[in-house]
């Protein structure tokens, strides 16, 4: 009987350091973080439209207190919200992008396009072009022609706080 009491005993001290699951601790993700992105294929204002999806992968890993939150060749995508076409008078072409959000385990960390908080998220690209008097308003503007492996900085919109591990 006292050999049983021994063995119970030596289980219910043991019993807490074997069944305990290690608790994954979270890092914060700051706002204001930079994250490079690359295009993955071409976008170009002759032919881009409002609603096309754009695919965009990370180009370095995104690091948070010394751990690796989301590693680069992540895929996520950006939508097309609007299109203007180069047109006479040397009006240039401009295209508008919204990133959408890229999912790291089982958040979602909104990316934006200004480091300051802003309610506009969108990207805006255009191109410049200088008109010479007179001969420049019978002269078409340039498109946005964007190649694929563009770099582009973005910024993490608000604090995320992410499971260590994801």
């Amino acid at each position: 009987m006292i050999g049983i009491r021994r063995i119970t005993l030596l289980l219910l001290t043991l019993a807490p350091c074997c069944c305990v699951a290690q608790s994954s601790t979270a890092v914060v993700l700051h706002g204001g973080t930079s994250v490079s992105l690359a295009f993955a294929g071409p976008v170009d204002s002759r032919t881009a439209a409002a609603g096309d999806r754009i695919d965009v992968v990370l180009a370095k890993d995104i690091t948070a207190d010394g751990v690796v939150v989301a590693k680069a060749g992540t895929k996520l995508s950006a939508v097309v919200t609007s299109v203007k076409r180069a047109a006479l008078a040397g009006r240039s072409g401009e295209i508008s992008l919204r990133l959408e959000e890229l999912a790291v385990g089982d958040t979602k960390i909104r990316l934006s396009g200004s480091k300051q908080k802003s309610a506009d998220t969108d990207l805006h690209f255009s191109r410049a072009y200088h008109m010479k008097w007179p001969m420049g308003l019978a002269r078409t503007g340039d498109n946005v022609e964007i190649n694929s492996g563009t770099l582009l900085t973005v910024y993490v919109a608000e604090d995320a706080s992410i499971a260590a591990g994801n």
